[in-house]
């Protein structure tokens, strides 16, 4: 891929969103990003599945800002692009379908806010209804990210897929395609027969898994979705300003990775929280090392950039639980709407006032979400 000039000051735009206040120093991360590891490593973690899960402390409830009427506002765009009115901006999209979207309001009170009318009841502490979950993390993120919240899952059986030292955008989509085939196709001989799930295969694809996720999806290669703060085409046009980030402000990256790979993910890490998440910490709460090489990181930038799965949304006809923070400044929330609409199984909920990491230190609602929506899910 042929990369644009890179400026300092575009870099600067992309992944600093403009705040009030004083500047934060970002969080620096510790060690370097090198890696010699292959570019998929599965790690089998299955927790026992003879009792219920072990009790954590209770979820940090970060504090939010004053209540906020849109849920589609400047606050949830991708970068660079001008603030338009919060009251009359409607998100206008084509594809998959030509059905059009106005803004709704979001009920800041609750963490979580489901869109499809029902209750929100109590979950059961252990799913009555047992599955293998495999993680595909985002960019930049190692697998441990997914640590608390498969603690919470504890009766599930866990996967997950380290992809940070890929050599190429191709190298991890046919890594973690082979890998998802493999725990569906092992026959009850195979002397590996202990990892193998012997249940339905969910993937839970966060950012860029979710991308991963969906198009395996599409071809018929899960039995349902987990989908975090993730979006069906990353890079936008103008016009959809509230759907994604432009061309350029992604391109500024790929030479500014070359040059200064620890300052883009200290950036890019500060741009995943809402100022009132890392106001009370949440930030800090991230694993310290990235764990990608820098051709892993450009890899996986490519892949973000060139991959659209909006086309192939009517494919994917398993149980979709989609968990989106409604102030996600890297995937918008109108993202999570756009793919609500082309899957029309899809069961959305906000996660409200939060930003790209929905799930940190809210491993417990989380985890009650997927079990409930799991219980309730139809059998394939």
């Amino acid at each position: 891929m042929k990369h644009g000039p890179y400026q300092a000051s575009v870099l600067d735009d992309v992944l600093t969103p403009p705040e009030p206040g004083p500047e934060e120093p970002g969080k620096k991360l510790s060690g370097t990003c090198g890696s010699d590891c292959a570019a998929l490593r599965l790690q089998d973690e299955a927790a026992s599945r003879d009792g219920f899960p072990a009790k954590y402390g209770e979820a940090h409830d970060t504090k939010r800002g004053p209540q906020h009427n849109a849920a589609l506002c400047d606050v949830h765009a991708g970068p660079q692009f001008p603030a338009e009115d919060a009251l009359t901006q409607r998100i206008h999209f084509t594809e998959p379908g030509s059905l059009q979207f106005t803004k709704h309001k979001t009920d800041f009170g609750k963490v979580f806010t489901s869109k499809h009318g029902k209750d929100d009841e109590q979950a059961p502490a252990y799913s009555q209804k047992r599955a293998a979950i495999l993680w595909l993390g985002g960019w930049s993120m190692p697998p441990t990210v997914f640590r608390d919240v498969r603690r919470e899952l504890a009766e599930f059986r866990h996967f997950t897929a380290d992809f940070g030292s890929a050599d190429s955008p191709q190298a991890i989509a046919d890594s973690v395609r082979r890998l998802v085939l493999s725990l569906r196709t092992r026959e009850p001989g195979d002397e590996q027969r202990d990892q193998a799930p012997s249940y339905p295969l969910l993937i839970a694809g966060w950012s860029l898994g979710g991308l991963l996720a969906m198009r395996l999806a599409s071809e018929g290669l899960a039995d349902g979705l987990v989908l975090l703060g993730t979006t069906a085409c990353f890079v936008r046009q103008p016009a959809e300003s509230l759907l994604g980030w432009p061309p350029d402000s992604v391109q500024a990256m790929f030479p500014a990775l070359h040059e200064d790979a620890e300052r883009v993910l200290r950036q890019f890490r500060r741009l995943m929280f809402t100022k009132e998440e890392r106001r009370d910490g949440l930030d800090g709460c991230l694993p310290g090392e990235s764990g990608w090489s820098v051709p892993g990181l450009i890899a996986g930038l490519e892949l973000l950039a060139a991959e659209d799965v909006r086309g192939r949304l009517p494919d994917i006809h398993c149980p979709v639980l989609l968990i989106h923070g409604t102030h996600d400044k890297v995937c918008p929330y109108g993202a999570a709407l756009e793919i609500q609409s082309g899957i029309p199984q899809a069961v959305l909920v906000e996660a409200s006032g939060c930003g790209h990491v929905p799930f940190l230190q809210k491993e417990r609602q989380t985890a009650e979400k997927i079990r409930s929506w799991w219980n309730d899910s139809p059998e394939r």
